[in-house]
Order: structure tokens, then C-alpha cells, then sequence
């Protein structure tokens, strides 16, 4: 088991992303008792202050050692897209030791890994991928032509579809696993 040491200032920064992005419905006199719930020290009186604005103060008054549970209690209280919280997560994780899983490994267990039973409902397949991993939907947004993980599952979920084939694995897509973040698995065989 090996373990990294957390970036701390990355942390930070992408906890501050989501307290812009996600926090601003509630009312100021509501900030109190949503920075106990976050784990973050009590924010500065309103005083003329943004909402953000006092969310930020909160979060620079929060002590280094403290900002792995403010992580957590996001992620435990804010539904957040794939992307987002795996930036998160995989800061979390660096810190925490873990077992190593071989490349091999993990295409091995991608390949025997039997989808037919699933097909029937591919829609509810998708969703229930799209809220563990981010399968790279928007991609196309960024002007490339790149096709998304999304693309290719789907278009390998119709092939099977159309040709009747009984049997689909992981295997039949160009990327036989989801991303798993290198200080969660080795990538040696």
C-alpha cells in the first residue's frame, strides 16, 4: 500500500469552484449552519459582504488539516457531476493508502465483465455509469472531433443490438476500462 501526500492548495481551489458553482441559493442569514454542515468555520457577518464572498473568507479560515472532511462533507451533501467529483475524490484518495491493481488486472475483469443482461435497459445502464464515472459527453464542446467513452459504449451497445449478438463485454469498446486514477491503481502489468 502506498500512499501521496494530498495538494492541499488544489484541494482548496476545488472546493472553492464548488461553493461558487453550488452554494449560492441559500439566503445569508442560511451560511452559518450550511458551513457547519461543510465543516467550514463560521463565515464573516454579512456586512455588506457577497454570499461567495463570505463562503470564501469560511473556507480561508478553514486550517489545512481540516480540508479533507470539508471535502468529504461536500461530497456527501452536494450532488456534483462525474467530473467534478472525481477531481475531488482523487485528491482525497492520493493521502489515503491503498492496494495497487495491475493493468492486466483490471483488462482481465473488463473483458470478462458480461453486459448482455444489461441491454435490455442500456438507458438505465448509461445513467447509472454517467453518475460513477465521467464518460466524456461534452468533449464535442470543446471543438474536437474526439469521440467520448459515452459514444463509444452506446455505439457498441447497438452493434450488439442490431447484429444479435448474446454476448457483450467491456471488451468490445476501444477502452476496455473506465479511467481509474493513478494513485488508486498501477499501471503495470
Amino acid at each position: 500500500m502506498v500512499a501521496q501526500q494530498t495538494d492541499l492548495q488544489r484541494l482548496r481551489e476545488l472546493i472553492d469552484e464548488v461553493l461558487a458553482d453550488s452554494y449560492q441559493s441559500p439566503r445569508h442569514k442560511d451560511l452559518p449552519a450550511l458551513c457547519d454542515r461543510l465543516r467550514l468555520p463560521s463565515p464573516p457577518p454579512e456586512d455588506g459582504h457577497s454570499k461567495h464572498e463570505r463562503l470564501t473568507a469560511s473556507l480561508q479560515a478553514c486550517p489545512d488539516g481540516h480540508l479533507a472532511g470539508v471535502a468529504e462533507a461536500i461530497l456527501d451533501h452536494q450532488p456534483l457531476p462525474a467530473w467534478q467529483r472525481n477531481r475531488i475524490q482523487d485528491l482525497l484518495w492520493l493521502g489515503r493508502p491503498h492496494v495497487e491493481i495491475p493493468g492486466r488486472t483490471r483488462r482481465e475483469l473488463a473483458r470478462d465483465f458480461d453486459l448482455s443482461d444489461h441491454l435490455e435497459h442500456a438507458d438505465r445502464l448509461m445513467n447509472l455509469l454517467e453518475r460513477i464515472w465521467d464518460l466524456g459527453g461534452d468533449l464535442r464542446e470543446w471543438g474536437g472531433s474526439t469521440t467520448s467513452l459515452r459514444d463509444e459504449l452506446s455505439a457498441t451497445w447497438s452493434a450488439s443490438a442490431t447484429t444479435g449478438q448474446s454476448s457483450v463485454s467491456l471488451r468490445n469498446s476501444a477502452r476496455s476500462a473506465p479511467h481509474i486514477p493513478a494513485s488508486a491503481a498501477s499501471s503495470k502489468d
